[in-house]
């Protein structure tokens, strides 16, 4: 008996392993890192092996039909290991989950804890629960973001961070379910988030990443103007800020003073991001997107001016109810003319309780595939030409690893003009770079999508 009790107590004393599978966007993927760290709280140690994992937590996505339907397979495959591995409790969060929590606890049994996008915090515990039997859900409202006090554990690489300045979107398009998801634009503090830059850069992050639904209308709710000059002004006075990338930014709400910003700072990259969905009046009008081709063309004029040699990153809807073939090819025709340096093309998406999802004129499948690869291959080209042109500039370039290739060892690493996972690298040959050191190199070749680079004499640490 007593050994029994002994062997019992040693049992209750092991640390029980949790893995996490994350889906989706870099905003996701904070979340996700916000999990690991409330579950390290709790006294939780992590696995990245399925089968080793006592907890399984997958963080869905429930932007369009294909990551929903990623997500979906996503949990059926985690639920496997409930028979063929250790898997105590399966635990579902984020948007899918707050979209369609009775639709996954009553079709996916083997779901035992389900959030949505507003319960983090309470993840571990309810976790702990289920470890005792039974199935707890709990999906509320929205309205939770996250601060500089509470626990986070990074899944990129240690040089580089997500920065989530904001929750929510105040814009409504009308193909968009990021609003009934996720509600409306809830800012953090400027003290809020220049705090947790400064511990992100204690631990040796290089590359700061600023992100949000929408960055350029950062600040409207909580000091009623766009804020994300003051911002980056606050942050780039931080004296260990290497590198600042702003990233998904409203077209609509940029302005000379945040051009100014970009343009004064060597800080941040020569580098924005600014979706601008379509360049058909009509159907810019019927996504509820402001703003109109001309406009954006000026913009894009004016933004060149005041940053030289800034990359512009887009992406496009193709399929949208209603497109023509004449529609679309204004479309092709803009992006020819824009000459952006790098651009997503996305096939439309009927999303439930979206205006869009009602329009009549739906677009088939083939149509939107057909339409896909052609913008694509455009794209494609123009992109080439763009790298082609960057041959014999001057940019800091930051070390993410090494490769084999031929025979050779090179370095790989991206220049200012590439954000992380989407933009293709930059290979530096004949260099010794640690991972996460910053250099300056010249750009010597390019090819479809990466760079080629040498080092450059150069220092490239922001002062």
């Amino acid at each position: 008996m007593i050994v029994g009790i002994r062997r019992n107590l040693r049992l209750q004393n092991k640390k029980l392993k949790m893995g996490l599978i994350s889906l989706g966007c870099a905003k996701n993927l904070v979340d996700s890192e916000v999990i690991l760290g409330f579950f390290e709280q709790a006294d939780f140690t992590r696995t990245t092996n399925p089968e080793e994992a006592d907890i399984l937590v997958v963080n869905t996505c429930g932007f369009i039909e294909a990551a929903k339907q990623e997500s979906i397979d996503a949990i059926l495959e985690m639920a496997q290991y409930k028979d063929r591995g250790r898997c105590r409790v399966l635990a579902v969060a984020g948007c899918l989950s707050r979209r369609y929590a009775d639709e996954l606890t009553q079709e996916i049994p083997e779901i035992d804890v389900l959030v949505g996008v507003a319960e983090y915090p309470l993840l571990p515990d309810l976790v702990k629960k289920a470890l005792n039997g039974g199935k707890h859900s709990l999906v509320q409202q929205c309205g939770f973001i996250y601060n500089e006090n509470m626990p986070r554990v990074l899944a990129t690489p240690p040089f580089m961070a997500y920065v989530k300045i904001a929750e929510g979107c105040a814009n409504r398009c009308s193909y968009c379910a990021i609003p009934l998801i996720r509600g409306p634009l809830n800012s953090r503090p400027i003290a809020s988030i220049t705090a947790e830059v400064r511990q992100l850069c204690a631990k040796g992050v290089a590359e700061i990443n600023v992100i949000a639904q929408d960055t350029t209308a950062y600040g409207l709710d909580l000091y009623g103007k766009p804020s994300l000059a003051d911002l980056l002004e606050q942050l780039v006075a931080i004296p260990d800020v290497q590198w600042l990338r702003v990233l998904y930014a409203y077209p609509n709400l940029i302005d000379d003073r945040l051009l100014e910003v970009f343009a004064t700072h060597p800080q941040i990259c020569r580098y924005l991001d600014l979706p601008l969905q379509h360049a058909d009046s009509e159907l810019l009008s019927a996504m509820r997107r402001r703003g109109r081709p001309e406009q954006y063309l000026d913009l894009l004029g004016k933004i060149r001016a005041a940053v030289p040699g800034i990359a512009l990153r887009s992406s496009f809807i193709v399929g949208f109810p209603g497109e023509t073939e004449q529609q679309f090819q204004t479309l092709l025709d803009f992006m020819a003319e824009a000459a952006f340096d790098y651009a997503g093309v996305f096939q439309y998406s009927a999303e439930e309780n979206t205006p869009a999802a009602d329009l009549p004129g739906q677009v088939s499948g083939t149509v939107k595939e057909e339409r896909y690869h052609r913008a694509m291959r455009q794209q494609a080209a123009i992109t080439r030409k763009a790298l082609a042109g960057r041959i014999g500039s001057e940019s800091a370039f930051l070390c993410t690893g090494q490769r084999q290739q031929n025979g050779d060892n090179l370095i790989t690493g991206r220049v200012e003009w590439q954000a992380p996972d989407v933009d293709g690298i930059t290979l530096l040959e004949g260099s010794r770079v640690k991972s996460g050191e910053l250099i300056n190199v010249k750009i010597t070749g390019s090819g479809d999508y990466d760079l080629r680079a040498a080092r450059a004499n150069e220092n490239p640490k922001k002062e």
